[in-house]
This record gives structure tokens, sequence and C-alpha cells, in this order.
């Protein structure tokens, strides 16, 4: 398990779109961690959790608006992260 796993799958959501689509379509936590680890990714959910806030804040200044998981915050998908 690893923070730097959970750092890499984000930066590698950011890239890969078939990624991000298949990830954003998982539609539970459970099915999300287990696709990130299908994926070779270890990671728990609150080292994600943790990377994805420390990724997001230290982008806060160049965001206008805010985003999850390259979603807006208001989108109805629910697919922010794996804490449902």
């Amino acid at each position: 398990m690893s923070i730097d796993q959970a750092k890499a799958f984000i930066m590698e959501l950011e890239r890969n779109e078939k990624l991000k689509q298949e990830f954003i379509s998982c539609s539970t936590p459970e099915e999300r961690m287990n696709y990130a680890k299908e994926s070779g990714f270890d990671f728990t959910a609150d080292e994600f959790a943790e990377m994805r806030t420390e990724l997001f804040e230290s982008e806060l200044d160049g965001v206008s608006g805010g985003n999850c998981c390259m979603q807006s915050c208001e989108s109805e998908s629910g697919m922010c992260g794996f804490d449902g």
C-alpha cells in the first residue's frame, strides 16, 4: 500500500482517458478499489483520499470552481474517489 501508488493512479487517470472512463463507470467504492488494483496500483482508500486532497489543495490557486477526479463536483455521478 502506498501514497506514491495513489498519486501515480491519480496522475494516470488524468493522462489516460480509457482508464478514467472505466474508473468513473464503477458504481461502488469497492468496484473502484478493485479496478485500481486490477490496473496495477496498490493503495488503500485512505491513501487515495489523502493524495487526492493533497493534489487538489496544491492546485487550488489555478482552479476556478473545483473538480474531483477530473469531474465537476456538481456531477451527479458520485464517482469522486473510493469514499462513495
